[in-house]
């Protein structure tokens, strides 16, 4: 073979090498994805709460998952919002995590009365006579913060990624982005005179100050 025809050789093989790893990679592209869509499509879907004989089932669009009662037990009420569902029992909460397909309990005091609750995409906040309970869909966690011993939730809120209760003496920040509870004491007879919110903040204004909790900064920063 002539020194032409063997170079002809060699840059025909790499033409052909060149497109066969360029199909490869079209292809794998293609799958990833499809992979991708199809992961958050089948996986990450709204959540349905329901009570089954002696069950609470969590039905989402990829299955269920099922958390038992115990013997007694009764369940008071069930809520469900995007991702998340609650379930309020005479001895527990019970959050669910769609993402994670995993129930989180957290268990009452014996004689603990639930007050109120909220249910958002990614979180739950409940109020009770003796702590404020907050559930992160994200971590399938329940986030206690207890009551002092005359402090009682005069009014609890929540909006897109954040939730507020306002106490007695304190103003308590819950975040579905930032862990625990977030508080800043009142001062004396300093009360909320107006409450402002996006899903990602709470603006709030007293006589004296304003005062801001975000979904992302830990803490609250008063605004000059």
């Amino acid at each position: 073979m002539g020194t032409q025809s063997r170079m002809n050789s060699l840059v025909g093989q790499k033409v052909s090498s060149w497109r066969s790893g360029a199909v490869c990679l079209f292809v794998g592209g293609i799958l990833l994805l499809s992979c991708t869509l199809a992961f958050p499509q089948g996986r990450f879907t709204d959540v349905l709460v329901s009570v089954v004989k002696d069950k609470v089932v969590a039905v989402t669009g990829v299955g269920q998952s099922e958390i038992d009662l115990s013997p007694g037990e009764t369940v008071v009420s069930t809520k469900a919002h995007g991702l998340t569902a609650l379930a309020i029992t005479s001895t527990r909460l019970l959050g669910f995590s769609s993402q994670l397909r995993h129930w989180g309990e957290q268990p009452l005091d014996g004689d603990e009365h639930v007050k109120t609750s909220h249910v958002l995409r990614e979180l739950c906040i409940v109020a009770t006579d003796r702590h404020l309970f907050g559930f992160q869909e994200t971590l399938a966690h329940w986030t206690s913060e207890a009551l002092g011993g005359a402090e009682q939730v005069q009014d609890l809120r929540a909006y897109g990624h954040l939730a507020l209760a306002v106490t007695t003496s304190r103003l308590v920040g819950f975040s579905a982005f930032m862990s625990g509870f977030h508080a800043i004491e009142l001062q004396g007879d300093e009360r909320p005179q107006a409450i402002e919110h996006t899903g990602d903040a709470y603006l709030v204004r007293t006589a004296s100050r304003t005062l801001m909790f975000r979904s992302r900064m830990a803490g609250w920063t008063e605004v000059n």
